[in-house]
């Protein structure tokens, strides 16, 4: 294994190489430094140890030609809150956004970065705000995000469009120009080019395990179709066209923190909490579970808009399956993550940020 990191602030490069238990280090081409370890593990932990290192004080490694499961670039974004880790693809690009929260919740940024790891700062929200989730809508030249229970909409001249007060509880989801939210009594699916309001229903979220709400949404890749779920018992689904709800009885009671439909809108994934660790998944034809497929422990997980891709995040390890054969057809372990990380695929990568505060993007 052998990379070189680049510092943008001062072209200074940094190479370090790692060939079973010799690790080999220098500053911009200069002389070389041997370190030599009992065993290649204790030599890979070190070389991981440094690379670290070097991406907190401003380095950045870029791979263009990363091969599967290796990132075309890493940075670190900075050291401050990582519980959530907002990150929303470009549609059709391979470009994201991504939110940072500064210091002690002093403000949020929130920067554009493009494949090369190119970073541009956008967005600066000023005071106390923390960004649980985000979509970008190009039709609207809007950055939809859920701030602390509130949803705005960014718009490059810097314009904030709040669409709801703050409340209780949220959701945020996007499909196409279609916006779903809730407003504090009321799902609404927006359409954000017309701000016609396409459906809406009255929604009371339930207590589970007596300190957290079920409240979760998701909407059809075609905005035509709503799942949702504000019982532990059992979700929704709502087709806007016709008018007809179902409703499906999960297998077990359990809190739904997230769900989304597979590119071709055939199957919803849901990932469960409390009292079940399961990514569920949903045949929409036959509106029953696929009990041949199952996943335990999953941490976060996401679904390609335009590809039959699912990518998971399980055990230390990303797992990337093929929602119409169902192979896993991927799996690496990304660098630089403690527990968790979040998440999203762009055009042709898979986008990843950690709870280290590193952001990668992964070849798949």
């Amino acid at each position: 294994m052998r990379r070189v990191f680049l510092n943008p602030d001062n072209d200074k490069t940094w190479e370090i190489t790692c060939e079973g238990e010799r690790v080999i280090r220098s500053n911009n081409g200069g002389k070389p430094r041997e370190k030599l370890f009992d065993d290649p593990q204790q030599a890979a932990k070190y070389a991981e140890k440094e690379m670290w290192s070097k991406l907190k004080k401003g380095f950045i490694y870029r791979n263009p030609e990363a091969a599967p499961g290796s990132p075309l670039f890493q940075l670190h974004i900075g050291s401050g809150y990582t519980g959530f880790m907002p990150l929303a693809a470009v549609p059709g690009t391979n470009q994201f956004y991504a939110g940072y929260v500064v210091g002690q919740f002093e403000k949020e940024e929130i920067y554009h970065l493009d494949e090369h790891g190119q970073k541009q700062l956008i967005w600066v929200l000023e005071g106390n705000h923390l960004i649980y989730d985000m979509f970008y809508c190009p039709e609207a030249g809007e950055l939809l995000i859920d701030d602390s229970h509130q949803i705005s909409g960014l718009s490059a001249d810097g314009g904030v469009h709040s669409y709801t007060s703050f409340t209780r509880d949220s959701i945020l989801y996007l499909s196409g120009n279609r916006g779903l939210w809730y407003d504090g009594a009321r799902l609404i699916v927006m359409d954000l080019l017309t701000k016609e309001h396409l459906y809406q229903t009255e929604a009371t979220p339930e207590m589970v395990n007596g300190y957290s709400r079920q409240l979760c949404g998701g909407l059809a890749r075609s905005g035509r179709r709503i799942a949702y779920c504000t019982h532990p018992d059992t979700m929704v689904i709502y087709d806007l066209d016709t008018g007809i709800e179902h409703s499906i009885a999960k297998e077990i009671s359990a809190m739904t923190v997230a769900m989304y439909f597979s590119a071709d809108d055939r199957y919803l994934f849901t990932q469960e909490r409390y009292g079940s660790g399961e990514l569920a998944c949903y045949d929409m034809n036959s509106l029953t579970r696929r009990s041949e497929w199952r996943k335990e422990q999953v941490s976060s997980f996401a679904v390609h808009p335009a590809k039959p891709l699912l990518a998971l995040f399980r055990f230390g390890k990303v797992e990337l399956y093929h929602t119409e054969s169902w192979q896993r057809i991927l799996e690496f372990k990304p660098e630089h993550v403690v527990k968790n990380c979040k998440l999203v695929f762009t055009e042709d990568y898979l986008a990843l940020y950690s709870d280290y505060g590193c952001i990668s993007l992964y070849a798949i």
